[in-house]
């Protein structure tokens, strides 16, 4: 063990032994009682260890002149005295009183011996006067009272002995009775006013100290009521805290459901919009801003507005109207929409209100209303094949009859006219019959392969269309008819007479003259198209016939391919039934009609019919097909839709390519981290996964050197004019074309071969 560690043992030993004694010794801290006696007992003792100190000074030499003059009881009272003293310092248990009594009773037996033992002139008096003082100090006002009737009796009792003679030697400042009155009366007149103004003094500042530990009780009361309301508030604050978690937890539920749900949700007070969510946004076309301006009402139909302020004025009245109804409201665009409105009361903010929840549904009352149409045309076709029938054998007389009679009948006979008109009326009957049997749909019989672009081209050769243009010369026809149109399946008759009808219509809408503009094309849909008939996706051969005539008001649209429904005068402009029969060779044909008008500026028919892959019976290959023949050179198809892909390879495969398909750009890109191809025929548009240009970039990556052509449905877009500047080749349109898609292939790989070489 090291002499450092032994020293600051001895000095923790040291640091201990003084610190117990001082908690023996010293009085107790003022907030263990009350602060008067505190102090008290601190002068006590101070008093006790200053005069033990200052004593040991005093008593050492008394003692030692004590032994020298054989005053052995002079040496025993100061030990005695001397040894009380540390008693009472060292021993803090004993009672206050108790320990302050017996030192002021030791100043008062040490005042008296000293006086009786030295004499009056010593310093006998001084400690009777402190015995007084002490005693105020010390025990109080009564007790410094008691003290002083002490040294009162004490003074009087030495004054008796030395008037008697008895006390010893004689004073001569008392040789007369009136010197020791004086002299005793001044000394406790001194002693009375200085033990009872310390007394008071003490026992005010006893009362200060009672009323400031009073007030300091209260304070302490008033604390600990304040830190229990500052735990209650606390409590109260983390339960506020709490329930403003859950609130926003709750609210933040809420807005997610809000934000997130399939239905426009808003809040309408004072006719404006005080909430919505982005739905309503995206179904209106107008922005927070725009919706915030208001009043709401405006942006509902005219026709629907009086009812659903009406219907929102009864529920604000207690009344119960239907709470669900579909409404019609004006989107920012101008489109007409259909929407389920559903509505009920609240309170915002403190004040009336209504939350309203918009569903569209366009699309449903679309479609209710195609299906109504179709019912209808449907009912009514088989009211007319049944009328058709029926006239059918009523007119074979009227038609077959007068050409009998006129056989028989002279040149110059009379009866020739009317029976001609007989006839001619037999044959107009008779055509409308056999509209009425196509509206039926009886008459169409779908078993030949044709070209549109022969039908639209024998049509503008044809007479029909010579007395068109005589009957409306200021009508000029255009047309766009696509090389290497795609063939359909259908009745040549009943194209034409559809054709017909639709150039006829276009040219009696434009009694001043205009423009009929007639466009052909093939065209590969990979979505479906919404208009009045939802168009499938598919190959198509599209027929678009438009004009710059007076246009279709808007509530004639729905009812223009109604039978006898025309705003021609009848029996001078045809039968009626034109568009009837154009609707109903549509549909014979599986295919789909869209009308589009604007009143001042035309109408638009689209009509879209399904592609066959047979071959027309006459139709002539434009070029030689080994002019475009494979080699048994690779191709890689890469096409999400597996008609395309089955059609593409069979091109390809006839033409004597290597062919094999992938359904997705993801299965390209890992095929060609095995295998290889000569060249790809890569779908633009697909879904779900990559498309084709990012499926070329990927493939770039892996083989920077890979040729490619581009097929697409839609026309060239940015992306696909950014897969050629990456070096992708042709651009090939759906539907497929054995010559053009022969024709893009064989370009490619010969463009590869030269630059190989």
């Amino acid at each position: 063990m090291t002499i450092a560690i032994q020293v600051e043992r001895q000095r923790e030993h040291d640091r201990r032994f003084w610190k117990d004694l001082k908690d023996a010794v010293a009085p107790p801290e003022p907030s263990q009682k009350d602060g008067l006696i505190y102090w008290r007992e601190r002068i006590l003792y101070t008093i006790l260890a200053g005069g033990l100190a200052l004593g040991l000074f005093a008593l050492a030499p008394a003692i030692v002149m004590a032994i020298k003059e054989k005053l052995w009881h002079l040496a025993i009272l100061n030990t005695m005295a001397y040894l009380c003293a540390v008693g009472l310092l060292v021993l803090p248990r004993i009672r206050y009183k108790v320990r302050a009594s017996v030192t002021l009773l030791m100043s008062y037996a040490v005042g008296l011996y000293v006086i009786l033992s030295v004499g009056l002139l010593s310093g006998g008096p001084a400690w009777l006067f402190a015995f007084t003082v002490l005693t105020a100090v010390l025990l109080g006002l009564k007790a410094a009272c008691t003290a002083l009737t002490f040294n009162g009796i004490t003074l009087a009792i030495i004054g008796w002995l030395i008037g008697t003679g008895q006390f010893g030697e004689s004073y001569t400042v008392f040789s007369t009775l009136e010197k020791g009155i004086a002299a005793g009366a001044g000394f406790m007149l001194l002693n009375a006013v200085a033990a009872i103004s310390v007394a008071v003094l003490v026992r005010g500042l006893q009362s200060t100290a009672q009323r400031e530990k009073a007030a300091t009780d209260n304070l302490k009361r008033e604390r600990r009521h304040l830190i229990q309301a500052k735990e209650n508030l606390k409590s109260e604050i983390d339960d506020r805290k709490q329930a403003e978690e859950l609130l926003k937890d709750s609210e933040l539920k809420y807005r997610i459901l809000v934000e997130n749900a399939n239905d426009a949700i808003f809040i309408i007070q004072d006719d404006l919009v005080k909430f919505h969510n982005k739905k309503t946004e995206d179904l209106t076309g107008y922005h927070a801003e725009e919706l915030a301006k208001g009043p709401f009402s405006s942006f509902y139909h005219h026709e629907d507005r009086n009812m659903i302020l009406e219907r929102r004025r009864r529920r604000e009245n207690g009344e119960t109207p239907t709470n669900t109804y579909p409404v019609r409201i004006i989107g920012k665009s101008g489109e007409e929409l259909w929407v389920e409105l559903s509505t009920a009361l609240i309170k915002w903010q403190g004040r009336p209100a209504t939350i309203n929840f918009f569903r569209n549904v366009t699309q449903q009352k679309k479609l209710e209303a195609q299906l109504q149409r179709a019912q209808k045309m449907e009912a009514i076709g088989t009211l007319a094949g049944g009328v058709a029938h029926d006239l059918n054998n009523i007119l074979s007389g009227l038609v077959s009859y007068p050409e009998l009679l006129l056989m028989d009948l002279p040149e110059d006979s009379p009866l020739k006219k009317p029976i001609l008109t007989i006839q001619k009326s037999g044959e107009k009957a008779a055509a409308i019959v056999q509209d009425l049997l196509t509206l039926a749909r009886r008459g169409v019989a779908v078993t030949e392969v044709v070209n549109l672009n022969n039908i639209i081209s024998e049509y503008l050769k044809s007479p029909e269309y010579e007395k068109l243009k005589l009957y409306h010369p200021n009508v000029q026809v255009e047309t766009d008819l696509e090389t290497n149109l795609l063939n359909i399946s259908g009745s040549p008759v009943h194209l034409s007479k559809t054709i017909m009808n639709l150039i006829s219509n276009a040219a009696e809408a434009m009694t001043h003259g205009g423009s009929i503009f007639i466009s052909v094309r093939n065209q590969y849909i990979d979505k479906p198209i919404g208009g009045y008939d939802d168009v499938a996706e598919g190959d198509y051969v599209v027929c678009t016939i438009s004009d710059t005539g007076v246009g279709i008001a808007p509530d004639d649209m729905e009812r223009i391919f109604e039978p006898f429904y025309t705003k021609k005068v009848m029996g001078r402009s045809g039968t009626g039934l034109g568009m009837a029969v154009v609707w109903g060779t549509i549909k014979d044909h599986k295919g789909y009609i869209d009308v589009e008008s604007t009143e001042g500026k035309g109408t638009k028919f689209t009509l879209s019919f399904p592609v066959t892959r047979k071959e027309a019976a006459l139709d002539k290959p434009m070029m030689s097909i080994k002019k475009y023949m494979g080699k048994g050179e690779s191709i890689l198809i890469v096409d999400d839709m597996e008609e395309q892909r089955e059609i593409a390879s069979g091109i390809l495969t006839k033409l004597g390519y290597s062919v094999t398909s992938v359904s997705s750009g993801e299965k390209a890109v890992s095929y060609l981290k095995e295998h290889t191809a000569d060249l790809i025929v890569l779908d633009m548009i697909m879904a779900p996964g990559i498309d084709g240009l990012e499926t070329y970039k990927r493939i770039l990556e892996l083989l920077p050197e890979q040729k490619a052509i581009i097929a697409s449905g839609f026309s060239e877009t940015d992306r696909v004019q950014e897969a050629h500047r990456l070096g992708a080749g042709a651009y090939v349109k759906k539907p497929y074309i054995l010559e053009r898609i022969g024709m893009a292939v064989r370009a490619e790989l010969d463009e590869t071969s030269v630059s190989s070489q």
